[in-house]
């Protein structure tokens, strides 16, 4: 593949800016209080901004994410369903519903007297009724997934009994009302349901749940001694989730107003709640790659200069006050692509393990290719900072990669994707070019969140497939004239972007033969689509450059 591209090093004028794309609805939340604070906390823009889909976003409204929702009665509210349609008819985009429901349907029905096997009929009629509302919402659109978020252990004892007047906490008199359980009495019923959606959405269609119970406990910890039993305390992040300890309550740190709310979380709280959503679902979902490469060995990915070529780190900026700039290096071995696939759009990932001076995202980002690697062999050297790339362009890039640990999602131009290699290694080069001083952002290399490429699948299958011999295009690559002729009459000829957009249309042809200007076309490969007199359709790529 090198020999093909090498007469191919395309200098690409067209300029794209950071954050390219306008942002468009991809989830809609829907459901009880839980919803209700997550959405007007901003917690799921804010992990899509985390995650590096700061082009997506979620979308609710007080009608759809209400305080005290049940599933028993959440679809029977006509005008409720009504606005679910609109919303989803004025927002074709949206494929994700988060579904929070059957909260306030436990807490209605709990009691400390009740058996085992009523509570168990009280779980499956909450079933019953969650599916229902499921039905209604594929009844709208059978093609949207559905995301069931669950909940996490409350703490009604420990905050009702540390409060001044116990009897005049908010939560005292619906605590009373469940006769006044402990934790593990109420988590038990919470572990119940959570198993019953566990199995539930593994035999529903296109509906998915997230177990967060022992989340809170993990993330916040229990540094002092609980006030109630079991007491004890336990260090953040030394517990399992889903689980945690079912005899414990969530702690007060993490609830909303420090615990005047016994149920519901902080805003810090629902943050932490859909992030784990995101790592759990959304992050995969929201990608939905064909396929996903993680970068090479870290000896093969680092940063590279004029004087360095290191795989200790992986910066890109400009490392000290002489205004060094220096690039990245990332490293696939694509030869695991499908071959006989066109590849229709593809996204490098990386993440942010330090920042060195301004927060560059919105800088421009330059993205080179190299359809196997810079300078003279594949390890890092120092020539890989000048070598020639294949093909280069500003890239669209996304997230607002504002801490440690969080994602830049960088969308390949589709000028670049014919030059990744399916049979061997890509590189990639990449570099903020005019940043100031000592300014770098450095890029994880050595663990599991190193960098990765997820690639989509479309359009042209196979060059073989589209390209008959007797269809011919000449000059290829040209940025001028170029000469179509076949052996049958062509009818048409479309030019088309790799999206599949007609860009441009010439009707009436009648010949064999004809000449079409390609002036004023951005550089980039298209495909050429003639009709001909029988009706067949043959296409053939085509490099202005």
């Amino acid at each position: 593949m090198k020999t093909l591209f090498t007469f191919l090093v395309i200098a690409f004028s067209q300029t794209f800016f950071a954050q390219c794309n306008t942002t468009t609805p991809k989830i809609l939340v829907l459901g009880d209080s839980w919803a209700f604070f997550s959405w007007q906390g901003d917690s799921y823009n804010e992990n899509c901004n985390r995650f590096g889909f700061t082009d997506m976003e979620a979308i609710s409204n007080s009608t759809l994410s209400v305080n005290g929702s049940k599933a028993s009665n959440f679809f029977t509210d006509a005008p409720r369903v009504q606005e679910l349609r609109d919303v989803l008819g004025n927002n074709p985009s949206i494929e994700f519903i988060h579904f929070s429901l059957g909260g306030n349907d436990l807490l209605g029905s709990y009691h400390t007297s009740n058996s085992s096997s009523q509570n168990s009929i009280d779980y499956q009629t909450l079933m019953v009724d969650i599916r229902a509302g499921l039905d209604t919402i594929f009844s709208i659109n059978p093609n949207l997934k559905v995301l069931i978020s669950g909940y996490d252990y409350p703490n009604f004892e420990e905050t009702i009994l540390s409060f001044p007047v116990p009897s005049q906490h908010p939560f005292y008199d619906k605590w009373t009302n469940m006769g006044q359980p402990t934790a593990a009495q109420l988590n038990q019923g919470l572990l119940d349901i959570s198993a019953l959606f566990t199995d539930s959405c593994n035999v529903w269609n296109n509906v998915s749940f997230v177990n967060n119970l022992g989340l809170m406990q993990n993330t916040y910890g229990q540094p002092t001694n609980l006030t109630v039993a079991p007491g004890g305390s336990y260090a953040a992040g030394s517990l399992t989730v889903p689980q945690g300890l079912p005899n414990y309550p969530s702690p007060v740190t993490s609830l909303q107003f420090n615990g005047l709310d016994s149920f519901h979380l902080s805003n810090s709280g629902f943050e932490q709640f859909i992030k784990r959503h995101f790592k759990e679902y959304y992050w995969n979902a929201l990608r939905n790659a064909d396929a996903t490469i993680v970068s090479s060995d870290s000896s093969l990915n680092g940063t590279v200069s004029y004087y360095i070529a290191t795989s200790d780190s992986l910066s890109i900026g400009n490392s000290n006050a002489n205004n060094n700039e220096v690039a990245g290096i990332l490293s696939f071995n694509t030869a695991s692509l499908d071959q006989s696939q066109n590849i229709q759009k593809a996204s490098i990932f990386v993440q942010r393990e330090s920042l060195m001076g301004n927060n560059l995202i919105d800088s421009s980002l330059t993205l080179e290719i190299k359809s196997d690697y810079f300078g003279g062999s594949l390890q890092l050297e120092t020539t890989d900072f000048t070598d020639a790339a294949d093909a280069s362009s500003n890239a669209c890039t996304y997230g607002t990669f504002t801490e440690n640990g969080s994602w830049m999602r960088i969308d390949i131009p589709y000028e670049l994707l014919p030059f990744i290699n399916k049979t061997s290694t890509t590189q990639f080069r990449l570099r903020y070019a005019n940043t100031e001083a000592t300014n770098y952002i450095s890029i994880n290399n050595t663990n599991s969140n190193q960098a990765f490429l997820d690639v989509n699948y479309g359009g042209y299958s196979s060059l073989k497939e589209i390209e008959p011999t007797d269809f011919n295009i000449y000059p290829n690559p040209t940025s001028d004239l170029v000469q179509i002729s076949n052996s049958e009459l062509i009818k048409q000829i479309n030019i088309q972007n790799l999206e599949g957009k007609i860009i441009r249309t010439k009707a009436n042809i009648n010949s064999t033969k004809i000449t079409l200007s390609l002036v004023n076309l951005s550089k980039g490969i298209y495909i050429i689509s003639a009709t001909l007199e029988s009706g067949k359709i043959v296409n053939k790529k085509i490099i202005v450059a």
